[in-house]
């Protein structure tokens, strides 16, 4: 089965200082995390935040190819998470057919954003990756104060 997802956030991972794209679930709570590179990122970023580049940028011209030769992006599918690596593919339709192209999940994240289509992963992808709800950081704070033992402030006590 096949989740549609949106573009949720972005972050960077701390111990590697890699970009993350996060993706949400689309009326849910289930969140994906996607590292890609830094130039993936910037294009991504670059689309989302609606900002207008000088120059087109390498997915703008995969976009200008694929509707010069006919072609629509019809949708993009996370389909595996293999050795943490995830597996994404283009679905391309042109005039006669149906074509399906491998891909980076960063690639197909930015080409989808430019050209209008729907992102989706396949369900059992979330079950491998542990898809969790997204938590905002002011809610880990709320968490964690609420978890705190009040018994423990004694042991700071100034006087």
């Amino acid at each position: 089965m096949l989740v549609k997802l949106e573009v949720a956030s972005f972050a960077v991972d701390p111990s590697q200082n890699i970009p993350i794209v996060i993706l949400k679930e689309q009326g849910g709570e289930r969140t994906i995390p996607i590292s890609v590179g830094s130039s993936e990122a910037s294009a991504i970023a670059i689309k989302y935040l609606d900002i207008k580049s000088e120059r087109p940028l390498t997915i703008d011209l995969v976009r200008n190819v694929l509707e010069h030769m006919g072609g629509v992006l019809k949708r993009i599918i996370i389909h595996d998470l293999v050795d943490s690596v995830f597996l994404a593919h283009l679905q391309i339709a042109t005039e006669n057919s149906t074509h399906i192209v491998d891909c980076r999940p960063s690639d197909a994240i930015g080409l989808a954003l430019r050209c209008g289509c729907d992102i989706f992963i396949e369900e059992a992808v979330f079950e491998k990756n542990g898809g969790s709800p997204m938590v905002s950081e002011r809610e880990k704070i709320r968490q964690t104060i609420a978890n705190l033992d009040t018994l423990d402030f004694g042991r700071y006590y100034l006087k």
